[in-house]
């Protein structure tokens, strides 16, 4: 066998050696994932669209420390998160999410406002599920929507 054959015949076996040990592909998608310059507007809530003109809600995720902030009425929240990859899809990446430690403020604002703070409040802190795509964010309570944001 001359050298040239030999060098081909390596060659073909170090691809087909690297090939082989390949992860399983996930529809060759990567997870999304939180980023902490990114700023989610709340757009409905229980499946009724939110309006602007029922205040702005934003919610935003602190990926570092596990925390999540954000304005609701004339108020800031926060809360502690943990999420655990689900799967991903050709819809999005799908992650089991839980809430603790969720506080809002205790600014007094209007009756109206903080009406709809606290059914957000509620809704947040029972989330157990959430799909991410590139521009917005579900969560979910026992396979049902609850709270929809797009990216702003």
């Amino acid at each position: 066998m001359n050298l040239k054959t030999s060098l081909l015949l390596l060659s073909a076996l170090l691809l087909s050696a690297c090939t082989a040990h390949r992860p399983p592909a996930t529809g060759d998608q990567a997870p999304l994932s939180f980023d902490k310059k990114q700023v989610w507007q709340l757009v409905s809530m229980r499946g009724k669209e939110f309006k602007v003109s029922d205040g702005v809600v934003t919610l935003m995720f602190y990926p570092e420390g596990n925390a999540i902030r954000g304005l609701i009425a004339c108020n800031r929240y926060f809360a502690d998160y943990t999420l655990r990859l689900k799967d991903v899809t050709p819809e999005g990446t799908r992650y089991i999410i839980k809430m603790t430690d969720l506080s809002g403020g205790d600014v007094q604002c209007p009756e109206g406002d903080m009406a709809v703070q606290e059914r957000y409040l509620a809704l947040l802190e029972k989330a157990d599920a959430c799909l991410l795509t590139p521009y917005t964010l579900t969560l979910f309570r026992g396979g049902k929507e609850t709270l929809k944001f797009e990216l702003q």
